[in-house]
């Protein structure tokens, strides 16, 4: 198909090729050829067929069990609907604004930064198609994935434990803070975790049977979860170390099977990857997918130890406690090695990702959110919920409790660490950054002859998303010239360690001559929108403090 047709078909008619794109429909092309030649070629390689597969390694569930399983699914449905619709967030927005308005030929081929999770635009858009232009249309593949996270997690789980760890581990998933706020995120993240763990599933069954069908299920799964997010990748490095380790382990019989894995599970991965990304893969190396992060100079995050602050304080919200984080630590810990003695497939799922991306973000100085591991989120629950039950068994034996004790212990601290988990769902419906909160309280007391002004990245969800027209500042001679003249002057900022770094002169100028009237707080970490006003005495008689912080929880 020459360049100028696929340009028609997937951008309209009107559209005229970039040299990114160009460059994009020629690799597709390639990568077409090579698949074909290489499924050619696969009937030449030494891929073995067992006579009498083995059927996966699954504990059995009674009808009990699976009907309390039913019933958590229902439940978790009920948690992430609820309140689907309340305050949209900043990288939210930026889907919301630059890619809802293509088609989905036009997201396929498009990428501008990565906020582009291309499976879950083109399911967002296909969303808003069917429903309305609303929040909760476009979120609503996201609570899709985090439902089916839940199942996955639960049939992972019943692979590597008993189906009483899988059920606690579905329990704390469904009820965690932190799951049902990524479920209400509009973003890819749940359907990375979701195929994650659905690869990780079909990876251990294949690695048990040898069968090349199930290899091709594999190579499915790591597919679309790559098409999610391109971190997928750093789960198939943990799957393919797994792979690799057990390989050599293998007597010569079971070794014919093991290049199944090769050639029916990881070649075809990476050709299918290739080609799914093939047409925006140019705009991709080219800068749009490493200079997506927010920067500034001396940016905090960047550093690792803002990082691991950040995610200290992530955990404290969802287990309600830093001393409830600290117990949760020390069970996890206990689980690792647990795991590492009888299943050390499972240690390695969790820390080959989080090691490996960790360093690697590290060294090219990228962004390091917490979220960007929200994919190995499932393995850590399952950790812990194995920490909790191995620390219920000793507690026992040390306290010399009856042997009934050791089957019972350990479901009640399980039942516990969901209970805790439960507490801080309280937390998880605000909005997730509180824009319209601003715009009411500013619009409710704007006088004629006054100015508002957005600092820096705030102008973008203002004016592109909620169409205020504002000035947006980025320095102190933008502040001065826009400045009211004849009446006051607002200002409004948000994610306050990213202005902190990124505008220090705005801020330091706002510090020393702007009250602080409100500062609307989220369920984001970091993501606060604060507001300031120029005359401190002007602010007070309306009532607003400016001696204090006013907070909007």
């Amino acid at each position: 198909m020459p360049v100028g047709l696929f340009t028609q078909v997937l951008r309209g008619a009107d559209a005229a090729a970039d040299p990114a794109f160009t460059q994009g429909v020629w690799l597709f092309k390639a990568g077409l050829i090579i698949i074909g030649a290489y499924l050619l070629f696969l009937r030449l390689l030494p891929i073995g067929r067992p006579l009498s597969p083995q059927r996966p390694e699954v504990s059995p569930a009674s009808p009990v069990q699976t009907l309390i399983f039913g019933l958590l699914l229902i439940c978790a449905a009920a948690l992430r609907f609820y309140r689907l619709d309340t305050g949209i967030w900043y990288d939210e927005i930026l889907t919301s604004v630059n890619y809802m308005p293509l088609t989905i030929g036009q997201i396929v081929s498009t990428y501008h930064d990565a906020n582009n999770h291309v499976l879950f635009s083109v399911l967002a858009r296909l969303s808003l198609s069917v429903f309305d232009d609303s929040v909760w249309a476009l979120r609503l593949p996201a609570v899709g994935f985090g439902i089916a996270g839940i199942a996955a997690i639960y049939f992972f789980a019943r692979r590597v434990g008993p189906t009483r760890e899988a059920l606690f581990t579905a329990a704390l998933l469904a009820f965690s803070y932190h799951h049902i706020w990524f479920s209400q995120n509009a973003r890819g993240y749940t359907a990375l975790l979701f195929f994650a763990l659905l690869s990780s599933t079909w990876f251990l069954d294949a690695m048990r049977q040898g069968s090349p069908r199930k290899w091709g299920l594999y190579c499915l799964a790591v597919v679309l979860g790559a098409y999610a997010h391109p971190t997928m990748g750093l789960m198939v490095l943990a799957h393919f170390a797994i792979w690799s380790a057990a390989w050599f382990r293998q007597n010569e019989d079971d070794k014919r099977y093991r290049w199944n894995g090769l050639f029916c599970g990881f070649i075809p991965v990476g050709l299918f990857t290739f080609q799914v990304y093939a047409l925006v893969l140019p705009s991709m190396v080219g800068g749009a997918l490493l200079n997506s992060g927010l920067k500034g100079e001396d940016n905090e995050w960047t550093n690792p130890f803002w990082a691991l602050a950040e995610l200290f304080s992530s955990l404290q919200i969802g287990l309600a406690s830093a001393g409830v984080v600290i117990a949760a630590g020390l069970v996890f810990a206990i689980g690792v090695i647990s795991f590492a003695r009888t299943r050390p497939a499972v240690v390695a799922l969790f820390l080959i990702p989080v090691g490996v991306g960790f360093m690697a973000m590290t060294s090219i100085g990228y962004t390091l959110f917490p979220r960007f591991f929200f994919f190995t989120f499932g393995f850590a629950i399952l950790i812990v919920i194995r920490g909790a039950f191995v620390a219920g068994q000793l507690t026992a034996h040390l306290a010399r409790l009856p042997a009934a004790a050791t089957k019972w212990l350990p479901g009640l601290i399980c039942a516990g660490i969901v209970a805790v988990s439960l507490l801080s769902l309280r937390h998880v419906y605000l909005p997730k950054q509180d824009f319209n909160g601003a715009i009411n309280l500013i619009e409710s007391d704007l006088q004629p002859g006054d100015t508002v002004l957005a600092v820096g990245i705030a102008g973008f969800p203002f004016n592109a998303y909620y169409d205020k027209g504002w000035d947006v500042i980025e320095t102190t001679d933008d502040l001065d010239r826009l400045a009211s003249q004849s009446g006051r002057t607002w200002l409004v900022y948000t994610m306050p360690v990213h202005a902190r770094t990124t505008y220090p002169g705005i801020l330091e100028r706002i510090k020393k001559e702007y009250a602080t009237v409100s500062r609307f707080r989220g369920s984001l970490g970091g993501g606060d929108v604060v507001v300031s006003l120029a005359d401190p005495t002007k602010a007070q008689a309306t009532g607003k403090s400016t001696s204090t912080v006013k907070d909007n929880d």
